[in-house]
Order: structure tokens, then sequence, then C-alpha cells
């Protein structure tokens, strides 16, 4: 089997070296339904990547078009509209019809290069066209490296990753390497639920 892309492995090696530091299990810290959320990636994809595996090969015009039909889904998901009315939007952002819009969130359609830029800026992806275009390791490992910054901190495990490894809340310590909270933000973010978790854990015995 041939070797991941650069740089992945070097990555998955700071992961594993983090979850051995902090007793965190691996499988547990990284939610592979949210990461999958995140980069427009299939779950076997992500799987596959992180276990060290290489995905099956795919073409660049079905990557493009599985990854907006991806993203669609999660935004349909995420702000309960309507398809017809996301349609609507797109179709006025890129100045298309809305049924060539359909098309094109469907995967069904390519689009083009401004359509591509366009359809970034209103999912909200950073990465621009390059996102849509990448293979899935280098998709994966920007994702890793945001994660693995945010908990990695000043050089020590951060707040949310030891507080998800006492509690097993993954997807908040994935939302904070996200959102690049600061130290002092973590600190603060970790102390409250603390408080609420304690509350909740006292009030049987009570």
């Amino acid at each position: 089997m041939p070797d991941l892309p650069e740089p992945l492995p070097h990555t998955l090696a700071r992961l594993d070296a983090l979850t051995a530091r902090t007793g965190a299990d691996r499988g547990q810290l990284l939610d592979v339904a949210a990461l999958s959320e995140r980069t427009a990636l299939g779950e076997d994809v992500v799987r596959a990547l992180l276990d060290g595996s290489e995905p099956p090969g795919d073409r660049i015009d079905d990557r493009v078009r599985g990854r907006v039909r991806a993203l669609h889904t999660a935004y349909l998901a995420r702000s309960g509209k309507r398809t017809v009315d996301v349609c609507k939007e797109v179709a006025e952002r890129l100045s298309i019809s809305p049924e060539w819009a359909r098309q094109l969130l469907l995967g069904k359609k390519m689009p083009n290069v401004p359509d591509l830029t366009e359809l970034a800026a209103f999912f909200g992806v950073e990465e621009g066209v390059r996102f849509f275009t990448d293979p899935a390791a280098a998709v994966l490992d920007r994702e890793l490296r945001r994660v693995l910054e945010g908990l990695e901190g000043d050089g020590d495990e951060g707040p949310l990753v030891e507080f998800a490894t006492r509690h097993g809340v993954v997807t908040l310590a994935l939302r904070g390497g996200r959102m690049n909270l600061t130290r002092r933000k973590q600190e603060a973010l970790a102390v409250m639920l603390e408080g609420l978790l304690g509350v909740d854990e006292e009030e049987p015995g009570t």
C-alpha cells in the first residue's frame, strides 16, 4: 500500500503523542462524524486516513462535486433551511438560475472556479477552492493541525483536552481547536463547564 502524502503522517504522530501524554482515547478524542462534516469527506475516508490507510483514488471532478454536495447537506442540517431556499440564495450569489444552483448543490453539475470561490465563501470555507480540489489526506491534515494546535496550547495539553479526557466531551474539544480559542478562554470555558457538571453530579445525592 503506498505511503500517505506528507505531512499527514507527521500530524498523526503528533496526535499519538498527545493521546499518550494525556491518556485520552484516540478514537474518542477525534470524532469521525464531526471531522467528516467539517472536511466534507466521507466517514469511511476519514476513518481510513486516521488508521493510516489510503482511501480509494478519485477523479478531481468527482471530488469537487462530492464535497459541494456534502457541504450542502451539512448546511441544511445545521441551518434548518429548505433546499429550495438555499438554492435561491446560492443562485443569487452566483448569478445563476435556481435550477442550476440546485444541480450544483446536489453534485450533479461541475462548478467552475469562480462558482467554487463563491460557494466557499457562502459555506464559510477558509481554504477557498483548495478545499474542494485538494486530496483527502491534505484536507484532513489541515483540520487535524487546527485541532492539535488548539489542544496543545503552549506546549502542554490545553484545558479543553484535559476536560475532554475526563468527561469525553469530544466535540467540544474539537470545536475549541477549530475556533482557535486562547488558553485563557479555554480555561474559563472548562471551569464553567466543570461547575455545571459538578452541580449535576451532586444533585442525585442531595
